[in-house]
């Protein structure tokens, strides 16, 4: 288990005029951390404020068990949405947040640590509803070409699909004749074909949502 230190801030902050990264810094340093173990982002301006250092730190250094120490919460994420990704790497590399933050009472930044864990609760919930949702469309589609006598159907050959497109613009008796295939065969392979294309339509809005 080795203790490791981030902060990150505004050199000068456009409204306080102070340093604030240098205020963050000297915390962090009066709270233990070696100089050699802290990792940290300086921001010179309200367009760019990715947090290298910390993905570094997290993608490289960091090990299930490891403390990582801030002067505060908010110096991780500028937003939930960047809050919740951090959680998740929180998650997969087992590693330990401390901040005085923690102890502060309900209303203080520490409460979107707590609502962001809740929503990558939700999201996670909701990636298992689509995973669920996808299997669910699969195994549909295989029913799809099983007959009611649990004999398969004859897969969907190129040539099937291809008097299934003729069909559009042509008869019965046309396609028939012109690909030698019965009209039974003619109306399954519609039906399945069909079928396939409903089950797409119906759940094509938990397709873009991933």
């Amino acid at each position: 288990m080795t203790k490791y230190g981030y902060t990150s801030g505004f050199l000068k902050d456009s409204i306080s005029k102070e340093d604030d990264f240098e205020h963050q810094a000297t915390i962090l340093l009066k709270m233990g951390i070696p100089y050699d173990h802290c990792f940290a982002d300086v921001f010179r301006n309200n367009h760019n404020k990715d947090r290298y250092q910390l993905r570094k730190f997290l993608t490289s250094a960091a090990k299930e068990g490891d403390i990582l120490v801030v002067p505060s919460l908010t110096n991780l994420y500028s937003n939930i949405r960047e809050l919740c990704h951090l959680m998740y790497m929180v998650e997969d590399t087992g590693i330990i947040i401390r901040s005085s933050d923690m102890e502060l009472s309900d209303d203080s930044d520490s409460s979107d640590w707590i609502i962001a864990s809740q929503l990558a609760h939700l999201d996670y919930t909701n990636y298992l509803r689509k995973k669920k949702t996808h299997k669910a469309i699969k195994k549909a589609e295989y029913k799809a070409k099983l007959n009611t006598g649990g004999r398969n159907k004859r897969i969907l050959t190129p040539l099937y699909r291809q008097a299934y497109k003729y069909l559009q613009e042509h008869t019965y008796n046309e396609t028939q004749k012109k690909f030698q295939l019965s009209k039974s065969t003619l109306y399954r392979i519609k039906k399945q074909i069909t079928a396939i294309q409903s089950y797409h339509a119906s759940n094509r809005g938990d397709y873009n949502a991933k």
